[in-house]
């Protein structure tokens, strides 16, 4: 597993260090609000790295679930460092590597995560303009950028990948740099090509579904029969007999098994659920016109979804009430889930198209009792998202199955 720290020094970029946080400090008065995400995530290197190979990598903890984030991020970084779109890299929701933002959900993404960019993108150009105002001998306000190029009125010139050990990114942010004015986008608000759309139109690895590392088991998880269903017994034997088949786990209510090919990890989770034996009790909720009278029935807390009253307003003449009903409807998704999990030296890597890495690394830690530095989530695309997809569910199960495979992983 690669830390920030480690992928900086290896890539002999501008920044050396990472944090997200300040470095902690005597008492003092709460810091001033910072715009969108920098506000949680205040330090500039959480937010992009100048490459020594002539780019410019951005971080960003809101996940590409198809909305083409990934795109309109690099937009806006593009516009704040005069820069052509093609310098700019991005990595999303990696909690190795990216600020924690949270969920990625309520069309917020360009709100809270590219506010955060914008600004730690404009600060981190008047950073470079003052590095090369100094060596050009020169003021910041008489040079000119254009791709990354830094232009003094003599014709003298410096690039951004030439202020890489003068311009220090390692710092609180301020938000004092005034991003540009609309009129002066030159990418954002312009129809660009989605960055996603190729691999997944042509069939490339694109999801989490395509990944393939080296030693990698197929797992299959056999459900309970109902919500309330207990696991009995398990013949064992008679699936570890099937081909391939390298671990079976049962935890409680949680039976797997892991198969050196996905069709033998099919074929063994037939076998699982014939050898499974489960009591079952009655506690499914009834079907048809029923289940109305029995999900009123059920206790919830009473909730006004909106009131309107005034002072001056005349007594009311004619009270009128009413109730409204629709079917039940399950938020639920129609694509299959999938993780890869892998356990080595007591560290967990998940590979999931979770909406919130932060979050799903939190809760892994706490099933499996360590910290949560111990546990890397990495975002890759999945099916989808809307409703209850099944991204972190099935992240914990890879996770209960890799622990049985002796450090391989497990999707």
């Amino acid at each position: 597993m690669t830390s920030r720290r480690q992928f900086l020094k290896s890539s002999g970029a501008l920044v050396i260090g990472f944090s997200l946080a300040p470095d902690l400090a005597l008492p003092q008065a709460s810091p001033a609000r910072l715009p969108g995400s920098l506000d949680n995530n205040r330090m500039l290197d959480a937010w992009l790295r100048i490459d020594p190979n002539g780019s410019v990598t951005i971080f960003s903890g809101k996940i590409e679930l198809g909305q083409g984030i990934g795109t309109a991020l690099s937009q806006i970084a593009a516009d704040e460092l005069d820069l052509d779109l093609k310098r700019i890299a991005i990595v999303h929701g990696d909690t190795a590597l990216t600020p924690d933002e949270g969920q990625t959900a309520g069309s917020l993404s360009v709100e809270q995560s590219g506010t955060a960019l914008r600004f730690a993108c404009a600060e981190a150009r008047e950073i470079l303009l003052s590095a090369a105002a100094a060596k050009l001998g020169t003021s910041p306000g008489a040079l000119k950028v254009a791709d990354g190029t830094i232009a003094a009125p003599s014709g003298a010139s410096l690039t951004y990948w030439d202020l890489a050990g003068d311009a220090q990114l390692k710092r609180e942010a301020t938000a004092q740099a005034k991003p540009k004015p609309p009129a002066e986008h030159r990418w954002v608000g312009k129809s660009i090509a989605r960055r996603d759309i190729p691999k997944k139109f042509t069939g490339g690895a694109a999801y989490v579904q395509d990944i393939r590392l080296p030693g990698m088991l197929f797992g299959r998880v056999v459900r309970p029969p109902s919500p309330d269903a207990e696991l009995v017994s398990v013949k064992e034997a008679a699936v570890r007999r099937v081909r391939g088949v390298v671990a079976l786990v049962r935890d409680g209510r949680f039976l797997a098994v892991a198969a050196e090919r996905e069709e033998q990890a099919v074929r063994a989770r037939e076998a699982l659920k014939k050898a499974a034996v489960w009591k079952e009790s009655a506690s499914l909720p009834p079907a048809g016109d029923a289940l109305y009278e029995h999900m009123m029935a059920l206790p919830v807390a009473a909730q006004t979804v909106t009131e309107k009253t005034s002072a001056a307003a005349a007594p009311a003449v004619k009270r009128l009430e009413a109730r409204y009903t629709r079917p039940y409807q399950a938020h639920g998704s129609i694509g299959p889930s999938c993780a890869v999990a892998q356990w080595q030296e007591g560290k967990l890597a998940v590979w999931t198209h979770s909406q919130g890495v932060f979050p799903l690394r939190a809760d892994l830690a706490k099933v499996f009792g360590v910290e949560p530095a111990a546990v890397r989530c990495t975002h890759v695309e999945g099916a989808g998202c809307y409703g209850h997809n099944g991204a972190d569910d099935v992240a914990l199960d890879a996770a209960l199955l890799a622990r049985a495979t002796g450090g391989r992983p497990v999707k």
